[in-house]
């Protein structure tokens, strides 16, 4: 029997980080998140125009809803809604749940796409539509409109599907690939993004999910180590 204790990057049977700890975790890097989104919403937009065959394909779609006012609207609210229940989804269940998993790789998408944000100021695309439709949310900033490359709608809803069928199980799979496409379709359609940002959000998620099944239990077993140096 191995008496050794084990190191501070291995997961302890049993050992869990209490909520109220999650909880914090969690309230810092959403801290994180707002401010640097409103240092993206604080800079000017660049001008210029990017080619991008996608929008032109959808351009007929993107006129309608330029037409039909309350039907982009209505479309804002379904996709920022479907959005911030992921978000609600993800946070309760690194609280709550077994693991701070999903929100961990909540983060590193954070960090990733924030990152990229600084340092690509994108021209906002011809067209684009984006604005508040008078319904509350959460995580989506209506008031950032410079914050193109690359796609947190895309990026959240890949992520938030990949932890929707851990949780549930395959039977989820085509629920999430729908959310997914729903997502990335609209933001498209809208034109708040290009083609090039909902592609790297769709593989950055991915990416995020990999890595947060790999280190999570390296960071639950540092938050569950946390309380009792308090002691």
């Amino acid at each position: 029997m191995n008496d050794e204790p084990s190191s501070p990057g291995t997961a302890v049977p049993g050992l869990r980080a209490p909520w109220w700890l999650r909880g914090i975790f969690v309230a810092l890097g959403l801290a994180g998140w707002f401010g640097t989104q409103a240092m993206l919403g604080a800079r000017e937009s660049p001008v210029g125009v990017i080619g991008d065959g996608l929008l032109d394909l959808l351009a007929g779609a993107n006129r309608y809803l330029h037409d039909n006012p309350r039907a982009a609207d209505a479309l804002l609210i379904v996709s920022s809604t479907i959005i911030n229940v992921l978000a609600v989804f993800l946070l309760a269940q690194s609280i709550f749940g077994k693991t701070v998993r999903p929100f961990l790789g909540l983060l590193m998408l954070f960090a990733m796409r924030q990152i990229c944000q600084s340092l690509c100021a994108l021209p906002a695309p011809e067209g684009i539509i984006w604005r508040d439709p008078g319904f509350p949310g959460f995580l989506v900033t209506y008031e950032v409109v410079s914050d193109f490359f690359f796609s947190g709608h895309t990026a959240l809803a890949v992520l938030g599907s990949v932890e929707l069928v851990r949780f549930g199980g395959r039977w989820w799979l085509p629920v999430g690939v729908l959310i997914a496409v729903f997502e990335a379709t609209t933001v498209l359609v809208l034109r708040a993004h290009y083609t090039m940002d909902v592609y790297t959000g769709a593989i950055v998620a991915l990416f995020a999910a990999i890595l947060a099944e790999r280190w999570a239990p390296w960071c639950d077993a540092l938050l569950a180590r946390v309380p009792g140096r308090w002691r």
